[in-house]
């Protein structure tokens, strides 16, 4: 404004030299006559009005624009309900306040709808969102999950690919793929996919989570024991897990190893495993074992079996124990599994149940019978025990003692079922138990068949459903 009243007096300069030059020194203005000074007064004055008037329409004018604006939240040039801005590197959509706050409702109502299963509901919101946002990336993520909640996984797969190609996103293509190609059993594109995911990001747990249990399953153990330890390095795996699951991979290592004679990396592997973990009991006997077919080495082998004997008792560690000395009587037997027995106070019973077995070779029914009641007290009838009780019933009785109630009902029991019935009706002495999804088996998996959870089997003394009771190998 100042620069165009500048503009306007050297304007009247000029004018007033130019008339001077001409002679002229008055104006007519209708009946009376006005010095020119005076006339370009007025003139002045009335130029400058014009500018301070038009300023202030001006400021008057950008403020209410202003004021829409902000209440509006929008851009100057916000014409239609959506504008996209194409710049050389991204796209940008722009939305007015009420727009967003349409859209973020609708967004919230979708993801509702998926996780209550209405699909159909969600599809309709879906629908309305891309009116507003058209077909942006959050469009796709959610057609994603309503594909996931409708088990759609053909669908979801070939979405994810799309998902795959924009690198904002690739990693949620990514697992959506994963996932769709475990849900379909495809384990092998599935490795694809998240050896691919490892490749670009190793520091997400599910990435390290998922490449672990499917190079297991692939039996790639080395491969497994690499992401692992990626994991490892980054404090990703919690290290109580971390440990279990690199004693597993080391484990299965050392037996790949024994299949191809290499001595020397089956002992690296199997005692880097059982420093991992000091309870896996596969690993124990399989060691206990190199050292008697290796220049018997039975001293360290007793080390070994009887180390995790403290930690982790179970029947085959017993019977390992036992088998190191071939030469032993019946009595000796006994005395070496009694003395083994004071240092079991975590199964108390497996001790009776071993116990009660190698009295009744020795023919001391007596304490055979004792162990049984003390196994009775705490456990239910085993296989085991059933057969043992058999035993001792069909025996030349020397006396007519009384036997003792649990004893008596248990024998007044198999008094009515036929040899070849007792062990289908009564529970086996011990099973392998997966803690993850009870599955049972008679020996050691690395991977669970049922659920496929690896490194989850637990050594329990006789079936029971209730997994809290489950102790940890």
């Amino acid at each position: 404004m100042i620069k165009n009243i500048i503009k306007i007096i050297a304007i009247l300069l000029l004018g007033r030299v130019v008339l001077d030059l001409i002679g002229i020194q008055s104006i007519a203005l209708g009946d009376s006559v006005v010095s020119i000074n005076l006339a370009l007064l007025y003139v002045f004055a009335f130029w400058v009005f014009v500018e301070i008037f038009l300023g202030l329409i001006k400021k008057a004018v950008l403020l209410l624009k202003n004021d829409v604006l902000i209440s509006n939240h929008a851009y100057e040039n916000d014409k239609n309900a959506v504008e996209t801005l194409v710049s050389e590197e991204e796209n940008k959509i722009v939305l007015t306040r009420n727009q967003f706050d349409e859209a973020a409702i609708l967004i919230v109502k979708a993801m509702s709808s998926i996780t209550s299963g209405l699909m159909e509901d969600a599809r309709l919101q879906l629908a309305e969102l891309r009116k507003i946002i058209c077909d942006d990336a959050i469009v796709d993520i959610l057609k994603l999950k309503i594909y996931k909640g409708e088990k759609n996984f053909d669908k979801m797969e070939q979405l994810s690919q799309k998902l795959m190609q924009n690198e904002n996103i690739q990693l949620v293509g990514m697992k959506a793929a994963l996932e769709a190609q475990l849900e379909k059993k495809e384990f092998t594109e599935a490795l694809k996919t998240v050896n691919q995911a490892f490749e670009v990001r190793q520091d997400l747990y599910w990435v390290i989570s998922s490449a672990f249990v499917l190079r297991a399953k692939n039996n790639d153990w080395l491969g497994a024991l690499e992401v692992l330890n990626a994991g490892i390095e980054k404090n990703i795996t919690p290290p109580q897990k971390a440990a279990r699951l690199k004693a597993i991979a080391l484990y299965e290592l050392a037996k790949q190893a024994r299949e191809e004679k290499d001595n020397t990396k089956f002992f690296k592997f199997i005692t880097q495993a059982l420093q991992e973990n000091n309870r896996l009991i596969p690993a124990a006997l399989d060691l206990a074992d190199y050292y008697v077919k290796n220049d018997k080495q039975i001293r360290k082998a007793e080390n070994v079996l009887c180390s995790i004997w403290c930690e982790n008792p179970s029947y085959d560690i017993a019977m390992a124990y036992l088998a190191l000395f071939p030469k032993d009587t019946k009595a000796e037997k006994i005395q070496r599994m009694e003395k083994l027995a004071l240092s079991n106070t975590k199964k108390p019973s497996l001790n009776n149940l071993i116990l009660a077995e190698l009295y009744i070779n020795a023919r001391k029914f007596a304490k055979a019978k004792t162990e049984c009641n003390l196994f009775l007290l705490k456990n239910p009838a085993t296989q085991k025990v059933a057969k043992m009780l058999d035993t001792l019933e069909e025996r030349p009785k020397k006396n007519s003692k009384k036997t003792s109630t649990i004893v008596g009902s248990i024998k007044s029991h198999l008094s009515h079922l036929g040899k070849s019935e007792v062990t289908e009706n009564y529970a086996k002495d011990f099973q392998w138990v997966c803690a993850n999804c009870g599955h049972m088996a008679d020996s050691w998996q690395p991977i669970c068949p049922e659920c496929g959870e690896v490194g989850r089997n637990y050594w329990h003394l006789y079936v029971d459903h209730n997994l809290s009771s489950i102790d940890e190998i």
